[in-house]
């Protein structure tokens, strides 16, 4: 009982140390490894390279998945281009388990030492992150070395041992067993660090444990199939990523089927070769993602092309359903890749908040009200937006994260609320404004529609500077932002005090024309100063006045 527990308790620490793993990447690299792998998957040859050294520095098969997931969903690389970049991934996360073939493991504690003093006492965020990746791998092998010192102080039941050698006579289902078990652990590393464990304590302590080649291969080829099912359910939700699961899992599964019919000609070929069962386990790992990217590299044009029919875009005819384009509603993996999801998922909002405002103009120089319908519809897709960022941020205050992090999220958040109340604005009062001069049948003067059109162009001008403020977090972008408010402050004044003077002699309609442009004017204000709000963010770190909630004109 007490040896069952130490396994369980080295199975936790391998659990636990690949989330930690993520995290620790997570603040090392954060969004800015996306942004590289865009750069290098222009060509299919550095695009390989360029995911086998991404995935030798971060030696963790969820944490790509989710990144090849993010990217592709973010439209950073293609489904083609990411699927060149795993193959050279796959063979680069086998890193680890070459390190504990060569019993690294013995040295897990000082590992683990240089971790701990990097992540305690560096004042730099990526030291931090680096060291949360050191202290994460030295977990990983201490996991490994606690599950063969517990194998090797016990004699083996001999139950297990008939279990073993049943299994040996089945590794199609004992493929399937692994892979069941890559998918609940979420690591190819924890699943086969696992079982070569098992190799490496009865190796010397029990011979008739024969956790061998027949039984450790069909675990190999289990894990790395279970691996390619975690890539698919955790993109499933969008075409684009479902798709690069797909090719992933096609990969993986017919590299698998090949190996277990060539399967007692490759034992005896390493049985032949020098080394224990732990070293061929580690090789034939390596050697199962080098083989899957020989077969699969020249065949992925068509490969691709054959999982875009079987997973079509879209039905003909049929309007994809609006949503979140970039949050994931399963697990997220660490606090600065998601806060990037959601900043792009916000970005997404402001479009649509953005378009809102142009199409608005437009109704109201062509009297459209099926155009002010549609605006005011679109106004229902930014709250979905609003309330679906909310959630997903919400759910990172559980997560920890640093100051930096948690920062950002509160930026996140008073940003979000900003393009909610002028999606309001132009919803409740300038749809109702167009709306109102359509039914009157009023027209504007020339000079009028000139004014008006200026103030338009300039607001819209203060929205795109937002945005790109937002993003960039540029202090003379933000700085130019408030120049901007101020001036069209002053504009606007001097205008309703020309209008106010203009009064006395006016007539019912003239009166009716008057207060409409009043009131627009008012609403490009109110717009105004919403939009202005990113500068104060970016110039005094978020510490501005909250914006009040419009009352709707009536």
């Amino acid at each position: 009982m007490f040896t069952t527990l130490l396994i369980a308790g080295g199975v936790a620490l391998l659990v636990f140390a690949t989330r930690f793993l993520r995290e620790g990447l997570d603040r090392l690299f954060g969004a800015r490894l996306a942004a590289w792998l865009q750069r290098t998957a222009k060509s299919p040859i550095r695009s390989f390279f360029a995911g086998l050294g991404v995935a030798s520095l971060t030696p963790s098969s969820t944490t790509m998945s989710m990144l090849a997931v993010d990217a592709v969903q973010a439209g950073h690389v293609t489904t083609r281009q990411m699927v060149v970049i795993m193959l050279g991934a796959d063979i680069g996360i086998t890193v680890t388990i070459q390190l504990f073939a060569l019993s690294i493991d013995a040295y897990a504690p000082i590992i683990i030492l240089v971790g701990v003093l990097l992540g305690m006492f560096a004042s730099s965020r990526r030291t931090r992150g680096l060291g949360q990746v050191i202290t994460a791998l030295g977990l990983l092998f201490m996991g490994m070395h606690v599950i063969k010192e517990a194998v090797t102080s016990t004699a083996p039941n001999p139950d297990f041992l008939t279990l073993l050698e049943m299994a040996r006579h089945y590794p199609v289902g004992l493929t399937c067993l692994a892979a069941i078990l890559a998918i609940v652990l979420q690591s190819s590393t924890a699943t086969i660090g696992l079982v070569i464990s098992v190799a490496a304590a009865n190796t010397a302590s029990h011979p008739g444990l024969q956790m061998d080649l027949p039984l450790a291969l069909p675990v190999v080829l289990g894990a790395n199939i279970g691996v390619g099912i975690t890539t698919l359910i955790v993109g499933f939700a969008r075409v684009e990523s479902r798709r690069l699961g797909a090719v992933n899992l096609f990969a993986k599964t017919i590299t698998a089927a090949i190996v277990l019919i060539l399967l007692p000609e490759i034992v005896a070929l390493l049985d032949n070769s020098p080394g224990t069962v732990v070293n061929h386990t580690a090789n034939a790992h390596t050697g199962f993602n080098i083989l899957k990217a020989l077969i699969m590299f020249p065949f992925i044009g068509p490969l691709c092309a054959l999982v875009e029919r079987l997973i079509p875009a879209s039905r003909a005819g049929e309007k994809p359903a609006f949503g979140p384009r970039y949050i994931q509603h399963g697990p997220f993996d660490g606090a600065t890749l998601a806060m990037a999801q959601s900043a792009r998922e916000i970005m997404y909002a402001a479009d649509i908040v953005r378009s809102m405002l142009e199409d608005l103009w437009r109704a109201l120089k062509t009297n459209d009200e099926k155009l002010v319908r549609q605006i005011s519809e679109r106004d229902n897709q930014v709250d979905m937006l609003d309330a679906e960022i909310k959630k997903f941020l919400s759910r990172l205050s559980g997560a920890p994260m640093d100051t930096d992090e948690t920062q950002e999220q509160l930026r996140q958040l008073r940003y979000l609320a900003e393009l909610e109340s002028i999606g309001d604005i132009i919803d409740k009062n300038l749809c109702r404004l167009v709306l109102k001069k359509i039914n009157l049948g009023i027209d504007f003067p020339a000079d009028t529609w000139r004014e008006l059109d200026d103030f338009d162009k300039k607001v819209l001008e203060n929205m795109l500077l937002a945005d790109t403020a937002f993003q960039t977090r540029d202090r003379d972008l933000a700085e130019k932002l408030l120049r901007h408010k101020d001036h069209i402050d002053l504009q606007i004044r001097q205008l309703r005090d020309a209008h106010f003077v203009a009064l006395p002699g006016q007539t019912d309609s003239d009166y009716e024309s008057s207060a409409i442009q009043l009131d627009l004017l008012t609403n490009l204000k109110r717009i105004n100063s919403h939009v202005s709000h990113v500068a104060f963010a970016v110039i005094h770190g978020g510490n501005y006045p909250t914006a009040t909630t419009p009352t709707p004109v009536t």
